[in-house]
């Protein structure tokens, strides 16, 4: 150990005293005498990494302090030949690094990345006193693996106190000799160090290594990317450009070179060799101005992230003090109108007195005693004057309808409708519930009117009519409650049940049978309402009877479409009012567009115009496709969809067309009677003397509603089962004729039977449908009047 010791002290001291030779120059001792130089290394290896077991710890402590003396006696004895001295060094060892590189068959090769077996091989890959990255042998030409992203470099975490064992520096220099000694010095001060031989490998660390740098300590002139490139490189990058660097030569000691560091960006330059404070406060200096900055930026991101909180809490807190503020008002309003319709007359009378005698100038507000003296006199005039008054609270529309409904009926003595104020049912259904009203089978009759009010409110929400048109649900529902109390509930067929039955199978159209595609948003809306209100007030008599009875209604209207007419007049005057109103979302050119469409609905309905209807909507789908961006195609539709949906009750199930059928049948006797009373003259198909129940809707199918659920299958492909339907129950209908020849079956009492084809006892005449087509297409072409046929079976004559 002592021979290696000797050895060092000889090369040093021949680097600082020597005569400065030219960079060519075959006698430096980096040249001549490798051997030196492997012993060298070898030597300074041996002290601070490889200690063996004869070597204790104050030994190795010794060591270490010689070498840092002879760094200090050679700094202080290159006073004048530092320069050229030290240049030729560098050069040389330039030179020398690249012939060892190079010389891979040198079995003492110290830079050989093959000689793995060679003890003094310092720098292999393994060597802990030059650490390098994965992939790379002696830190040279090799390609780097496992390398992150540029975005993954960041600047390392500082706890509250600075600590040099939380620094990361990375050392670049081609000589050998300096990277030892300042690996020993940095990691002496408990530095975490990695030394790279050029400026190439550094920047590879830099940019695409797995480590984080607080600190580049690079050499001025290394070959290909010198100092000053590396310093360049990194403050131009928009990642690595936080990272200080001080640069550090033994040939470049003029202040040029410091001031060319100052100016592209590094924190300080050094001079070969570097005495260890020095070295350790330039580092410090510089780490701890960094620190202080990040600290102090840190602290306004802080206080800034801090004011904006404090900003929007100062917001939070002055809408929470609006709202205290209206909410108080209401508390105080709702508290004032309590109070005045909890007063009785008598009270009020008493507290109306006590103002007035308050009044010390009579004569500047006599308007305003006058005022208080006739509501004195009007509350004396009160059937019971101690019995609170709630008219004020029922007028306010701050009071939920539940509140009013219980005031009204627990506490008030008025008890017509007039001013009784109903809620909406809150019945409330599954999704099959839901699911079932899109069904062609839905059994209306199983369902009580409030059972039936809240699914229409499903069948607007379904087509998220409420939020396209901003319809509040409290006036929806005012609207249906409305549409159902203006139904008559003595009406055998033409009633609210009648009306939502109609709605239903125009649902079912829409959805099921996917109508809805050829329609817009509007188009639904405005076919929902009037499906609700086609029959609205209807009084169970036709339009035939309101002209021969001249009454109010015929004319009014002028005999034409009487109760369709009267059907939408009652329409828009609910939704005229502001409780009503589920109109009040739609701008202008939408309302005018729903009202001309709904009243086209209503009035399509009039049987008067059945055939011109049909007629039009079979010549259009034989000719021509139906265009969804023509308002008149989409309208002719709609009036379509409507009456099927109107007489669809004869394509309904069975059991469902029978009890249909019963129930229109008893209103069309119900007026032949009256007609027969008040001497007008009668309906034949109507004429109970003259027809049956069974008559009435087998012609009904024949005439009217066969042909027009033709075409709805050739429009709609989801409905052609409905043909098959439509023939069995006129099949059913024919038997109950049958049935009535042979006397077994009496017509004002008739009752169901599942299949009455098995008690027939002679065969049913076959059913022509072409034959009753082309009586249809003939009879309406001729006339657009209602159809009557004559019956071959009894001679009668009907009329639709």
């Amino acid at each position: 150990m002592n021979n290696k010791q000797e050895e060092i002290d000889q090369f040093l001291s021949s680097a600082s005293t020597s005569p400065s030779p030219s960079p060519s120059s075959s006698t430096s001792p980096l040249n001549n005498d490798s051997t030196s130089l492997k012993s060298m290394i070898s030597g300074i290896d041996n002290l601070n990494v490889h200690s063996n077991g004869n070597d204790n710890n104050s030994n190795n402590n010794d060591k270490q302090k010689d070498i840092v003396s002879l760094e200090n006696n050679s700094s202080s004895n290159t006073t004048t030949t530092t320069t050229t001295t030290t240049t030729s060094n560098h050069n040389n060892n330039i030179n020398n690094n690249s012939n060892n590189i190079n010389n891979n068959n040198n079995p003492n090769n110290n830079n050989n990345p093959n000689n793995n077996n060679n003890p003094n091989n310092n720098s292999n890959k393994n060597n802990n006193n030059e650490p390098l990255a994965n992939g790379h042998i002696n830190g040279v030409g090799e390609k780097l693996n496992d390398q992150p992203s540029p975005s993954s470099h960041k600047v390392s975490d500082f706890s509250d106190e600075y600590s040099p064992s939380k620094v990361r520096i990375l050392v670049a220099d081609d000589d050998d000799v300096q990277r030892k000694i300042l690996n020993n010095l940095l990691k002496k001060f408990q530095y975490n160090v990695t030394l790279v031989p050029n400026g190439e490998i550094a920047w590879e660390y830099i940019n695409k290594g797995q480590q984080k740098y607080d600190l580049v300590l690079t050499d001025v002139m290394m070959p290909h990317i010198t100092g000053f490139d590396l310093l360049q490189r990194i403050n131009d990058h928009p990642v690595h450009r936080h990272i200080p660097v001080i640069l550090m030569s033994g040939t470049a000691v003029d202040y040029k070179y410091a001031n060319d560091t100052i100016k592209i960006g590094g924190q300080d330059f050094l001079t070969k060799p570097i005495a260890k404070e020095l070295l350790k406060k330039k580092i410090d200096t510089v780490l701890q101005s960094i620190w202080q900055r990040r600290k102090e930026e840190e602290y306004k991101a802080t206080l800034a992230q801090e004011r904006e909180k404090g900003n929007k809490l100062a917001k939070e807190m002055e809408l929470k003090e609006h709202e205290i503020e209206e909410l108080t008002k209401k508390v105080s309003k709702m508290s004032s109108i309590s109070k005045e319709a909890m007063e009785s007359p008598l009270v009020s009378v008493t507290r109306n007195i006590e103002e007035l005698l308050k009044q010390s100038t009579w004569s500047h507000h006599e308007a305003e005693i006058k005022e208080k003296l006739s509501s004195i006199l009007k509350e004396l005039g009160s059937s019971n004057i101690y019995r609170p008054s709630f008219e004020k609270l029922i007028k306010n529309d701050s009071v939920d309808p539940v509140t009013k409904s219980f005031l009204v009926s627990e506490f008030s003595s008025t008890t017509s409708r007039r001013n009784s104020i109903p809620t909406f049912p809150q019945t409330t259904y599954n999704r099959d519930t839901k699911e079932v009203i899109k069904g062609w089978e839905f059994d209306v009759f199983k369902y009580s009117e409030d059972d039936l009010m809240p699914l229409l409110v499903d069948m607007f929400e379904n087509f998220q009519l409420p939020e396209i048109f901003k319809i509040p649900i409290e006036k929806l529902q005012r609207f249906i409650m409305t549409v159902n109390a203006l139904y008559r509930k003595n009406n055998r067929y033409h009633n609210f049940t009648h009306a939502f039955d109609v709605t239903q199978t125009v649902y079912t159209f829409l959805t099921s049978f996917n109508a809805a595609q050829y329609l817009t948003h509007l188009d639904i809306f405005a076919l929902l309402i009037s499906c609700m209100c086609h029959d609205l007030n209807h009084p169970g008599f036709n339009n035939t009877f309101q002209v021969n009875a001249q009454t109010e209604l015929s004319l009014e209207y002028n005999d034409i479409s009487v109760l369709e007419n009267h059907h939408a007049m009652l329409t828009f005057k609910i939704l005229r009012n502001s409780e009503c109103n589920i109109l009040e979302g739609l701008n202008e050119d939408q309302y005018k567009e729903l009202r001309r469409s709904v009243v086209q609905l209503i009035l399509a309905t009039d049987m008067q115009n059945h055939f011109e209807h049909t007629n039009k909507f079979q010549h259009h789908l034989n000719n021509l496709p139906f265009d969804r961006n023509k308002k008149e195609d989409r309208q002719m539709i709609l009036n379509f969809l409507i009456k099927c949906g109107d007489i669809s009750n004869i394509a309904r199930p069975w059991h469902l067309n029978f009890e249909w059928s019963l129930r229109v049948s008893d209103e069309f006797f119900q007026q032949s009677h009256y007609e027969t009373i008040c001497g007008y003259p009668v309906t034949p198909f109507m004429d109970k003397t003259k027809t049956t129940r069974a008559r009435i809707a087998a012609d009904f199918i024949d005439f009217v509603a066969s042909p027009l659920f033709q075409s709805m299958a050739k429009f709609l492909k989801e409905s052609q089962f409905l043909l098959k339907v439509i023939s069995k129950n006129r099949e059913n209908w024919q038997a109950y004729m049958e049935l009535q020849k042979e006397g077994k079956c009496n017509d004002d009492d008739l009752q169901f039977m599942e299949d009455p084809t098995i008690f027939v006892k002679s065969k049913l005449p076959k059913i022509d449908e072409e034959e009753n087509r082309d009586k249809v297409s003939s009879s309406s072409s001729s006339s657009t009047a209602p159809l009557t046929s004559t019956s071959s079976s009894n001679n009668e004559t009907s009329s639709s």
